[in-house]
């Protein structure tokens, strides 16, 4: 807001007629201005003039303060009368614009609403005017101001309301706060939500505590508006800014431009951050048999991009191809260091030791060694000459290829420091930076610009780091926004790859940062995990045709066609076919129509130009110039598509609207048994969904619907003839589900894998029953659909990166809907720009509140003041960050997995329970009753209890008290029939605990 400069008139005010013979009843503006009425003295005659007007008024509805009941209850909005004294008119801030007599103030209706507001009084108020400073601004936050003034607000401001907030006089309000709410809120149209009524009030609260708290002698202030919204443009701003970038994508008309944060800023600020810097790193995990965090994964544990090439031991660091000496008495043994890392929670450096033959002559044994860190004493500086050296296996043989690099190489993360950062008295040529691997997952996906999610498509760019926990990846904090574009014009999200590659082929070689937990720069290496997305679009990162195509698999070569006379056996469904490896993706993209011929594809001793087996001409070849990404492996079958979406929506409709369209009664039975199923405690989620509507589910109610279908269909419906086909079919997706969706294995991994390998060919087995058993002549058979022959790839991605559930794209979808309410509040003129920079802010303000580091304006590295962390934790620290930073709109966990939350414990609610006192023993079933818990005991199962994919269990009359049992997992045994419990094998999760820890016997 512009400062006022006009200069003051002297001018005769008229004021009220003189209530004393000889008073004055005018005044010049160079003096001092009294009240007729009460003899107050104003510095401005306009003040006077304002406060005359309330003793008029107050005057006039003297009469009215009391009124009969009758009276009182029609005319309640009459009894709210400013006190004249009640505010503060010391200001001497001159707005005689908007000052007039009663009659002349009907200049128009904006004027007339300005008046009326003015009249209030409130334009002297100092709270009110440094509200006003603050948001008036916005009608320029086009133009970005460059200065710094702030309003302030004396310490006595919020004193001044005080006389005139009396519960008697704001009637029918408690008081006028609760008045200025009320209009706020539904005083016109404009919208908002109770989330955001939260944050504006806790806000509010927050900033009158630190006025009130304020020290006598310093100024509070509030900022203008245009310093919190544009503050990246302010030449004297302190805060960090992150780096949104304008590229240049390609498009039908030419080039376009659109804006991306991009992975390395990103890192920059998560490095920089203490809170997060020592949790987005890590080494591979060689903890065997099982799979408990994505380190575990094969690509983890065996790309050498992910190894880790350096590990700091005794306050040196050890590097790869260092030979070290062992703690030990043995002087001739030594180890030759190869690379570093987890088992069982301890570090261990992996290598090969070296023994000595003679006084000069080393060798070096083949196979691989594995020891903890603590057993090295020191480094080994002694220059190593190559014909000192062999390796040793059977005999005593040249160095091998392995040894030599290790031994004479030099490791491409190896990058020294240069002199300017070194202490003098540090030997230069041995001082290198500490190498931290940062693994990436990326995301892609659709969503749309409109409410209807119908029209308007964009495709965005989302990016987590893998080494966070399974909870900590897939929460909202932690999901870094990259780009979004709209599709139009020829662009899509696919145009957005060249600079994100450009980006990951820098990261892939290193790029130095400062880290939080080093307080030091490192090199900071980046390679991609997987890149998560739903079947089409993973088919165009890979450069391929949709997946309606002859050859849709991006895997293998299987040729699946739907015409009618594609007849082939079972076993052409399960068994492997061709692979579709890297190297014919790199053929295929060497020319720019496709036309290279790929050698024995699709079968062995054929050779088929690139082409006629799917490939085609896309942005997406760029991916492949990545060291971390093979479109064959790094594109993991998604089962929210695939398995909700695909073969489950496809059994469901087809049982509704094919199997029991002309049933009505049996649809009656079944929803009725699905209602019910709403009572059971085993469940997190309710499925109250319509059957008809099927078409229309969306992946949350697959989730619940196939937990407890299986099981009512065999409990209930077995007997029904027309249902015969159909079930077996529901009984292996709820077996194959309850396996796929578990967030870790803790054990067996290696059983777990065949088993959910046994699982795929018994559903594909049982569909293909269906096929040839349905009598349906529009019925286009399940196992030609490429989402059921996508189920056979699933093993193999469980062993390369862990649980299916690790890359399911539930909580990248749910995150659309932010990207979309962003879009909402753009003008549609540069949506691309405008998203990039409010996710930039949320990054840069949610570093600052994390104590993080960043450099400023001079070249130097600074971080937030004390006062800020200090201020949050005394405030109630969790309602903070719950209110402002995400945490009320945290993405939703739809799997039912059987994981233990605190509250899990209810009454009437089954589970799998240990003893405090002895917490490995074997877990037993139980019924919370009160305050103990009963045990049931599943009784030996029978061929068709096995087939059916459930259990029995019943009473054993023991019991325990609630206080003594630890519960580890949630179960599901709403059915019973009498004596027998049924154990609802089909559960989240029950499938895999029930056999590992219970009936693993069987």
């Amino acid at each position: 807001m512009q400062k006022n400069t006009r200069q003051e008139t002297y001018k005769i005010v008229k004021t009220r007629p003189p209530k004393r013979q000889g008073e004055l009843n005018f005044s010049i503006n160079s003096g001092v201005f009294t009240c007729s009425e009460c003899e107050k003295e104003f510095e401005k005659p306009w003040l006077l003039k304002r406060h005359s007007k309330v003793h008029y008024i107050s005057n006039q509805m003297a009469t009215n303060t009391v009124l009969d009941e009758p009276e009182q209850a029609e005319l309640i909005v009459e009894n709210t009368i400013p006190d004249a004294n009640a505010f503060d008119y010391s200001s001497d801030k001159d707005d005689s614009s908007s000052i007039g007599d009663e009659e002349d103030n009907i200049v128009d209706e904006e004027n007339d609403i300005v008046d009326n507001f003015f009249d209030i009084e409130m334009n002297n108020n100092p709270v009110f005017n440094a509200f006003s400073d603050m948001f008036s601004s916005a009608a320029a936050a086009d133009e970005v101001s460059m200065t710094d003034d702030d309003s302030e607000i004396p310490e006595e401001v919020f004193e001044t309301i005080g006389a005139v907030n009396d519960p008697t006089s704001c009637y029918p309000f408690r008081d006028l706060q609760t008045m200025i709410l009320f209009a706020f809120i539904d005083g016109d149209n404009d919208m908002i939500s109770q989330r955001m009524l939260k944050k504006i009030l806790l806000a509010m609260n927050l900033i009158i505590k630190i006025q009130q708290e304020t020290p006598i002698g310093r100024t509070f202030k509030l900022p203008r508006l245009d310093a919190l919204l544009n503050y990246q443009a302010r030449k004297k701003s302190k805060m960090p800014v992150f780096p949104s970038q304008r590229i240049s994508v390609p498009g039908s008309n030419g080039n376009a431009f659109a804006h991306i944060n991009l992975p390395s800023d990103h890192l920059r600020f998560l490095m920089a951050n203490p809170k997060k810097s020592k949790l987005i790193s890590s080494m591979p995990d060689r903890t065997p048999n099982q799979s408990i965090c994505l380190e575990q994964g094969e690509k983890w544990r065996t790309h050498h991009l992910f190894q880790q090439p350096m590990h700091t031991v005794n306050g040196t660091d050890v590097w790869f191809g260092n030979i070290v000496y062992l703690k030990t008495n043995d002087c001739s043994i030594r180890f030759l260091v190869e690379s570093f890392h987890t088992a069982n929670k301890n570090i261990f450096a992996r290598g090969y030791l070296v023994r000595a033959i003679s006084i000069v002559c080393y060798g070096v044994e083949v196979a691989v060694t594995n020891l903890r860190v603590e057993q090295i004493s020191h480094v080994d500086t002694t220059p190593v000459e190559r014909d000192h050296y062999y390796s040793i296996s059977s005999s005593l043989t040249r160095l091998s290829p392995a040894h030599d690099f290790l031994l004479f190489g030099v490791h491409p993360m190896k990058k020294p420091m240069p002199l300017s950062v070194l202490p003098g008295n540090v030997d230069r040529d041995a001082v290198f930076y500490k190498v931290r691997i940062v693994s990436i997952i990326l995301f892609t996906d659709d969503t749309s610009g409109n409410c209807s999610k119908q029209y308007n498509p964009f495709e965005s760019w989302l990016m987590r780091c893998a080494a966070l926990p399974f909870k900590d990846r897939n929460s909202i904090a932690n999901i870094q926004f990259l780009s979004t574009i709209p599709k139009k014009d020829g662009a899509n999200g696919m145009s957005l790859l060249p600079a994100i590659v450009d980006d990951f082929k820098k990261l892939e070689k290193g790029v130095k940062m400062f880290s939080a937990e080093d307080n030091e720069y490192v090199l900071v290496v980046a390679p991609i995990l997987w890149i998560e997305a739903d079947t089409p679009c993973h088919s165009e990162l890979c450069g391929l045709l949709g997946p309606a195509t002859t050859f849709p698999c991006r895997r293998c070569y299987i040729e699946l066609r739907r015409a009618k006379d594609f007849v082939k056996d079972l076993s052409y469904f399960c068994e492997c076919h061709e692979r579709r490896t890297r190297e014919h993706y790199v053929l295929a993209n060497s020319s720019p129509g496709r036309d290279t011929e790929i050698s024995n594809a699709p079968k062995i001793g054929m050779n088929t130009p690139a082409n006629e087996i799917s490939f085609r001409d896309r942005l997406t070849g760029r991916l492949l110039e990545l060291q971390s990404f093979d479109p064959e492996k790094d594109t993991p079958v998604e089962i929210l598509h695939t398995i909700l979406l695909g073969v489950a929506k496809y059994m469901v409709i087809d049982l509704v609207k094919v199997v029991l369209k002309n049933d009505t009664a049996t649809i009656a039975r079944l929803s009725e048994f699905l209602t019910d199923y709403t009572r059971s405690t085993g469940l997190s989620r309710k499925f109250t969904r319509n059957l008809r509507h099927s078409g229309s589910f969306l992946g949350r109610d697959f989730k619940v619907l196939l937990q407890i279908l299986p099981v009512i269909l065999i409990t209930e419906f077995s007997g029904n003839h027309e249902l015969d086909l159909v079930i077996p079919c529901f009984v292996e997706l709820g077996r194959l589900c309850s396996l796929v969706f578990v967030r870790q294995v803790t054990s067996d991994f290696d059983n777990y894998i065949i088993r959910v390998d046994n699982a795929v060919k018994r559903l594909i087995r049982t569909l293909f029953d269906y096929d040839k058993g349905t009598k349906n002549e529009l019925y286009k058979a399940y196992c030609t659909k490429p989402k059921v022959h996508y189920l056979t790839h699933l093993k193999e991605d469980i062993i390369r990166f862990g649980p299916a559930l690790n890359y399911e794209t539930e909580k990248g979808e749910q995150f659309n809907k932010h990207i979309r309410e962003h879009l909402f509040h753009t003008n549609r003129q540069n949506t691309s720009r405008d998203v990039c920079l409010k996710f930039a802010k949320q990054v840069a303000l949610q570093h600052v509140i994390d104590s993080g580091l960043w450099i400023n304006s001079s070249g130097n590295r600074e971080k937030s003041g004390t006062g800020i962390e200090r201020f949050i934790k005394d405030n109630n620290e969790s309602l903070f960050y719950y209110t402002f930073f995400g945490d009320s709109r945290e993405l939703k966990d739809n799997n039912d997995t059987g994981d233990i939350e605190d509250d899990a414990v209810q009454n009437n609610s089954f589970g799998a329970f240990v003893f405090k006192d002895d917490p490995i023993s074997r877990p037993r079933i139980g019924l919370v009753s009160g305050s103990v818990v009963k045990f049931l005991s599943i009784v030996p199962r029978t061929d068709n209890d096995r087939n059916n994919n459930y259990a029995k269990a019943v009473m054993t009359g023991e019991h325990s008290d609630v206080a003594n049992m630890n519960l580890v997992c949630k179960l599901d045994l709403h059915i019973f029939r009498n004596p027998f419990y049924i154990v609802n094998l089909s559960k989240f999760g029950s499938y895999w605990f029930i056999f590992n820890n219970i009936l693993f016997d069987e």
